[in-house]
């Protein structure tokens, strides 16, 4: 009897912590043990932050918790399997029911579809759904907080303009911006972004596509009067070939007004090779590449000791393994006193391996494989043409 009255006396705030990790199901289940319990899952400390999960049939109970629980939400993660129309739809009448609420909380909000989508998916009412919620709000219901951190990096749709002038026009204190989502295209142009950054003026973390970049963007971030950004990341596609590049005066005043700056540059497979060394300048203070080019690298892996060596702390390099390409990743690794990660898609001979892990012991996570292993990867992963064409180089 006695730890039978321990447990339902438990104070509410170490109740709604235990709560607080576990799973929905786990949760509803404790709230009918007592009265104390019940009311501890009504707790509105306890629907700060909330992930619905639409991947089967039977997470539409998950619909019920909004009428009552939707106004306590600050952070919210939707997880949908896009190739159900019924998940669609779920996700889609949260992100309404949360635009539409009076007393709206909600500041942080991350979308991830969770495998690939089916043919000619383009998921437009969940985007409809998503313009709902990043619009202005009936004048009827009062908005406590804005969205200040949003993630769509993992939507496999394309975003287009109007969402981001949404943000920008009724969510002006967003901190956090990841666009750098999935889709083979992207529709948000230099302009649309000039106009976000130019009203969002305490943005500090963007993640986002070259092409959505220009020179009147940096010249938006380097205004006095604005917080100064800390994290920038760029993905470059083929898509951005006829992009005018960023100039390094550019980049030099966006350096000098926020010193703290990190950026991380994404080169992936479409981009034409000339296009990196074009796109890459010696004022960028670059700490993450990927370069998964599958062509030849060895100029660039150069041009990157010569420009960022004391600010490299991750390379992750898809390319053809050459006696080039092996001199100047040693010269890299010797010169890069704060690399970190390095991941190597191609294959090194052993004595190659041996000189990185005498020259970095320190490497705190690598990836460095010979032909053979490549090839006895190949056999299953990639096929043996596709191996020996990554393995054996031009």
């Amino acid at each position: 009897m006695n730890s039978v009255f321990i447990w339902s006396s438990l104070p509410e705030h170490i109740l709604v912590n235990i709560f607080s990790h576990l799973p929905i199901g786990d949760r509803l289940n404790a709230a009918v043990v007592c009265k104390n319990w019940h009311d501890s899952f009504d707790s509105p400390y306890l629907w700060h932050s909330f992930t619905f999960s639409f991947t089967q049939s039977t997470d539409s109970v998950q619909l019920n918790f909004l009428n009552k629980y939707a106004r306590h939400l600050r952070q919210v993660e939707i997880l949908c399997d896009q190739t159900s129309k019924e998940n669609c739809s779920r996700s889609s009448q949260v992100l309404s029911h949360l635009a539409q609420i009076n007393e709206r909380r909600l500041e942080t909000l991350a979308i991830e579809f969770t495998k690939e989508n089916p043919l000619f998916f383009r998921g437009e009412e969940f985007l409809c759904s998503l313009a709902e919620l990043f619009g202005p709000a009936d004048p009827k219901n009062r908005v406590v907080y804005t969205l200040k951190s949003v993630h769509l990096n993992h939507l496999s749709v394309t975003l287009e303009g109007i969402l981001l002038n949404l943000l920008a026009d009724n969510h002006q204190t967003i901190h956090t911006l990841n666009i750098q989502n999935q889709s083979l295209t992207c529709l948000i142009h230099s302009n649309c972004m000039l106009n976000f950054v130019t009203k969002c003026r305490q943005l500090q973390r963007l993640s986002c596509f070259y092409k959505s970049l220009s020179k009147e963007v940096f010249e938006a971030l380097v205004q006095p009067d604005r917080r100064p950004l800390k994290y920038l990341s760029i993905g470059c596609r083929r898509e951005n070939k006829y992009h005018v590049e960023i100039p390094e005066s550019a980049w030099e005043s966006l350096v000098r007004s926020s010193p703290d700056l990190v950026v991380n540059i994404d080169f992936d497979h479409t981009i034409e090779k000339h296009r990196i060394r074009r796109i890459l300048c010696p004022p960028i203070p670059l700490t993450q590449l990927s370069m998964t080019t599958m062509t030849e690298l060895h100029e660039e892996v150069q041009l990157v000791a010569d420009y960022f060596h004391e600010s490299l702390e991750k390379l992750v390099i898809t390319t053809k393994g050459t006696a080039d390409l092996k001199r100047e990743l040693l010269r890299l690794v010797s010169m890069s006193l704060n690399l970190k990660v390095l991941h190597c898609f191609c294959a090194l001979d052993v004595e190659t391996i041996n000189q990185i892990q005498v020259l970095r012991p320190e490497l705190s996570d690598t990836i460095l494989k010979t032909a053979e292993e490549f090839e006895e990867e190949g056999r299953t992963l990639i096929g043996r043409d596709a191996t020996n064409s990554l393995i054996n180089g031009p």
